[in-house]
């Protein structure tokens, strides 16, 4: 007569060990769940740093770490920047640069391979961040890659040993090319509004942003008090260079006034450069008076007079100068903005009509020809 089956055997014990369903069937369900999740905020989200933030946090739900960082490489390809540090106290060293090789991050950056550390007291100059202790503890690290290069490194750390587990490493291995390609979505349409923001031909900021930075200073101006100044700047006999040489030397010629501007006004602080449309440019200079918008007036129009165009190089007689208009709007001023562009072109209407090649500040005296006061913004 056949034994029966104890319990055990009937379980599969011995030999033959029985898998946890239930356990892997749950597993299975949150990776699906967090792909799921990390897809609809890809979808949503534009913004890089807001993305990889909601990305973090979703996964936090799944991997257990007690820090988290994501650096992007930079654009000049000299090192990694950080987007994102899940410790609030490190959120100020953002700007600070990780080169290839260095760390953990960098290491995985220059190889483009993972990192899965059960000890980083073992791994020879581990950091997870610039200037980090070094000390017992877990590391996993991911590049973040597409099919060309390195987009940046993803790492998770834990302050205990072999904290991490091989499914750890697995899912963050796989949800990193969603996440790369979320990054790389995010990233392009970053550039293509910076794009719709900047004229292609100068890299100066474009009229739409003009008018929305004088609101902004306006607004500015009745909450402090403070006058703001506004250059027109129209650069002389355009058209005769134009005629003369063609119209990619005219097109050269506007293309280098967007660094010269750059460089000759106080870009790092109060000033802020446009191209107006066609030959013409325009400054805006944050809480700052007529005399001292005067003074950068007379910096832009010595530093055109002696820029080495690459028309004035292969042409020495050939001259390149701006006439500047300057006005200015203080603090229960009832003109509108575009009255005080108007104002501007009216100076540089009189800067043209003395001569060209000078600097001439709005007076109530002037009148221009033609000119009928609108609600509207003056376009170019």
């Amino acid at each position: 007569m056949p034994k029966p089956k104890t319990t055990n055997e009937k379980k599969g014990s011995g030999t033959t060990p029985v898998r946890d369903f239930k356990t892997l069937f749950y597993q299975k369900l949150t990776e699906t769940h967090l792909f799921y999740e990390v897809g609809k905020i890809i979808a949503s989200e534009l913004e890089p740093s807001e993305l990889i933030q909601k990305i973090m946090a979703s996964i936090g739900k799944s991997v257990i770490f007690e820090d988290a960082s994501v650096y992007v490489v930079k654009k000049d390809l000299t090192g990694l920047e950080a987007i994102y540090f899940h410790n609030p106290q490190l959120q100020s060293r953002t700007a600070e640069t990780v080169y290839f090789d260095d760390g953990a991050p960098g290491v995985i950056a220059a190889s483009g391979e993972p990192l899965f550390l059960e000890d980083t007291a073992l791994f020879d100059s581990f950091f997870h961040h610039p200037e980090e202790i070094k000390e017992h503890g877990s590391y996993i690290g991911i590049p973040l890659k597409n099919e060309n290069r390195i987009e940046g490194v993803m790492g998770f750390s834990h302050g205990k040993t072999a904290a991490f587990q091989v499914k750890d490493f697995d899912l963050l291995r796989t949800l990193s090319h969603l996440i790369s390609a979320g990054l790389e979505k995010a990233e392009l349409f970053k550039k293509t509004m910076e794009l719709a923001r900047v004229d292609e031909l100068t890299g100066l900021l474009n009229y739409r942003v003009l008018l929305e930075k004088l609101e902004e200073e306006v607004r500015r101006t009745v909450r402090t008090g403070r006058e703001f100044s506004f250059i027109m700047i129209d650069i002389d006999d355009f058209k005769r260079i134009n005629d003369r040489y063609g119209h990619l030397e005219g097109s050269r010629l506007i293309a280098q006034m967007g660094p010269l501007l750059k460089t000759a006004c106080r870009t790092g602080s109060t000033d802020t450069c446009f191209r107006y449309g066609g030959e013409e440019f325009s400054v805006m200079l944050a809480e700052t008076d007529i005399q001292e918008a005067m003074a950068v007036a007379e910096r832009v129009r010595k530093s055109v007079d002696e820029y080495p165009f690459t028309v004035k190089v292969a042409h020495p007689y050939e001259l390149v100068t701006v006439s500047l208009g300057v006005a200015t709007m203080g603090d229960g001023s009832a003109k509108t903005i575009s009255e005080l562009i108007h104002e501007a072109d009216i100076a540089l209407y009189h800067a043209k009509a003395l001569g060209k090649n000078r600097v001439i500040s709005y007076s109530e005296a002037f009148t221009m020809p033609g000119y009928q006061p609108d609600s509207d913004h003056d376009k170019p």
